[in-house]
């Protein structure tokens, strides 16, 4: 099976998926005042455990990936498969749960506690994916867009019809972009003002008098920079977005705990 095709086969499961769970959740909306399920008790009742333990078991996640000891128990891949699926099962079980009502002040913060993660579980796995050959495929490296191909540079340099001073940019934008290997010393203001050079780059080329195929060739190689630039952006954003995630699971953690202790004790 080749990598496009499951890529392809990937990106349907994905989208049939999350269409199936905003129908449910607009079913479940649509019928709300029939009080079909009642937290209390019941069905209802039920739903709270299970949705509950689901999002308590979503920790393990994390907790597999920083200790070693824990690889018996299965691959990374495996586990990071677990966690998406119970992090939107999760959240779906709970909000049926709770009738689609906001109920007392303890479960009303437990309830906002659970969409702001679960909605910055999505918001992750975005940049996730934007790092990485797909949800579950290899990080994407630095190296991938590397061109040792010194063609554009010789054709922009030995044109008559290019400004020397565009030349002297093309260079200079290409070496500060590739002569790392990795964007964890790169600063976010480096890779936006990169990108923007690399754009100021490409219409100043579309301007010049340079042939249809030399200005493809060149068009190539400034796509990767391009390309460079916005892996940078990612990598940085979801290192942000990773130091967020992990107090705010915590906070429903605790948000939780304290609901299901007020529900069972008053």
């Amino acid at each position: 099976m080749s990598n496009k095709f499951t890529s392809y086969l990937l990106n349907m499961t994905s989208v049939i998926w999350y269409s199936a769970t905003a129908i449910l959740l607009a079913a479940g909306w649509s019928v709300r005042d029939q009080n079909y399920l009642v937290a209390e008790s019941g069905i209802g009742y039920w739903f709270g455990i299970i949705g509950g333990s689901m999002m308590l078991l979503i920790l393990l996640y994390p907790l597999r990936k920083r200790f070693r000891s824990w690889s018996k128990a299965g691959s990374t891949k495996i586990w990071f498969r677990v966690h998406m699926i119970l992090g939107v099962v999760g959240p779906v079980i709970i909000i049926f749960h709770s009738g689609f009502k906001l109920g007392s002040f303890n479960s009303s913060v437990a309830f906002f506690c659970m969409l702001t993660v679960a909605l910055s579980g999505l918001l992750g796995r975005y940049f996730y994916q934007r790092i990485h050959h797909g949800l579950y495929g290899s990080k994407i490296h630095f190296e991938e867009y590397y061109s040792k191909d010194d063609l554009p540079s010789l054709l922009l340099s030995r044109s008559d019809s290019v400004d020397p001073e565009i030349v002297g940019e093309f260079n200079e934008v290409a070496e500060q972009l590739t002569n790392q290997h990795t964007g964890v010393n790169r600063s976010f203001g480096f890779y936006l003002k990169m990108k923007s050079r690399v754009g100021v780059l490409r219409r100043q080329i579309a301007r010049s008098d340079l042939g249809k195929r030399e200005k493809e060739l060149i068009y190539v190689r400034l796509k990767n920079l391009r390309s460079i630039c916005v892996l940078g952006i990612n990598e940085i954003l979801f290192s942000y977005w990773h130091v967020l995630h992990i107090p705010l699971l915590v906070m429903l953690v605790l948000a939780g705990s304290i609901h299901v202790a007020v529900v069972h004790l008053y």
